[in-house]
């Protein structure tokens, strides 16, 4: 986890989201957690292939996160994962952003409106 400017950047190193690697995942969305409402990019870039359980522990985080007073924003999604967060209908829920650069925009910019 990286911290940038009030704004935890998780990123995530594998290139499948699934059954297998999610454990490794849980202890970083646990300690999030923890920390309350707080401001999360995911960034996807490496992830190449999700499957239901990668969409849970995002979904989990986000969910959470929101009922603590913090948000999620999801970046560098690619195409697989990206096509199962459209047939979730995730894609009307998740801010997705193609880069973290912009997610970490993006919490700026919602911080400076009036």
């Amino acid at each position: 986890m990286i911290e940038s400017g009030g704004v935890t950047i998780l990123k995530l190193n594998v290139e499948s989201l699934d059954a297998l690697t999610v454990p490794e995942l849980r202890p970083a969305v646990e300690q999030l957690v923890e920390r309350g409402g707080v401001k999360v990019v995911v960034d996807m870039t490496s992830v190449r292939v999700i499957d239901s359980s990668g969409v849970g522990v995002i979904v989990g985080l986000f969910k959470r996160m929101r009922s603590l007073g913090g948000a999620v924003r999801v970046a560098g999604v690619s195409k697989q994962p990206t096509e199962i967060f459209h047939v979730m209908m995730l894609d009307r829920v998740l801010a997705i952003f193609p880069t973290a650069a912009d997610a970490l925009r993006g919490f700026v910019s919602d911080d400076h409106r009036p």
